[in-house]
């Protein structure tokens, strides 16, 4: 299994880490972030068709960690 990691500074409310990776979402209140909420959904899709993992880690105060791990095989 391969896992990577990235690490961001800003924080994400556990309300909106279960919907980040759904198509068009975007985290509200945040207008110094242009997007089109399509990233993460486009990434995740493209994990899990290759049988990985993609799940995102945030805590006040330190920030968020995205994830994903992919078989080696």
């Amino acid at each position: 299994m391969f896992l990577m990691q990235f690490k961001c500074i800003r924080y994400i409310k556990p309300e909106d880490i279960d919907k980040l990776f759904e198509c068009y979402y975007r985290v509200q209140g945040n207008h110094t972030i242009s997007g089109f909420g399509v990233g993460l959904y486009l990434s995740a899709e493209i994990i899990e068709r290759h049988g990985g993992r993609i799940w995102a880690e945030s805590e006040e105060g330190k920030g968020s960690v995205f994830l994903f791990t992919l078989p080696l095989s």
